[in-house]
């Protein structure tokens, strides 16, 4: 059982692996990310049922939601989880609505260290304007000392979706942090 609020939950269900027919929605609890798997339109019904900054019992198998139970749906407006915040879902859908596909997006990994689980990558975006305009904005990302040892395993690709996520946020001209990043 996983108690606490949820910090982060996505915006609608997402079919994975790709025409599989199978969809999930994720969420943050506790620094760790949940999902659970379920039909398109019983997801939709669980979306409009948990919102960000309820607290919830989640009875879980690894990172699957097996079952939930909402403990209080009242919402305390801590700036620094709720206001101030995105994430990477979002700054990707609104990427790719404003840009299309005259977006590109390029990563390169800077370091890694296998036995302290960490590492830094370089993300450049992309965007063509005009065949003789094109901008690059480009971050980083790092990825060390992570606690959730469901996460530590995934090091590499945090850091990765880390620094793609600060230089959408350039892109996009968005200051919020994504979710991703704290």
């Amino acid at each position: 059982m996983v108690k606490g609020k949820i910090q982060w939950i996505s915006e609608k269900p997402k079919e994975f692996p790709k025409d599989s027919g199978e969809f999930s929605i994720g969420m943050k609890v506790k620094e760790n990310f949940y999902n659970i798997y379920n039909k398109k339109e019983s997801l939709e019904e669980v979306l409009k049922t948990l919102k960000k900054g309820y607290e919830v019992d989640l009875n879980v198998e690894g990172n699957k939601i097996v079952s939930f139970e909402i403990l209080s749906t009242e919402i305390e407006q801590e700036k620094e989880h709720f206001d101030d915040s995105t994430n990477f879902e979002a700054l990707l859908n609104d990427a790719h609505s404003k840009f299309g596909d005259k977006m590109n997006i390029k990563t390169e990994l800077i370091s890694v260290d296998y036995e302290k689980h960490q590492a830094i990558f370089s993300a450049g975006v992309s965007v063509e304007y005009s065949p003789e305009k094109v901008r690059v904005f480009t971050a980083h990302g790092d990825a060390e000392g992570i606690k959730s040892e469901l996460i530590k395993p995934h090091f590499i690709r945090m850091a990765e979706t880390r620094a793609i996520a600060r230089a959408l946020r350039w892109a996009t001209n968005n200051a919020k942090v994504a979710e991703e990043e704290k």
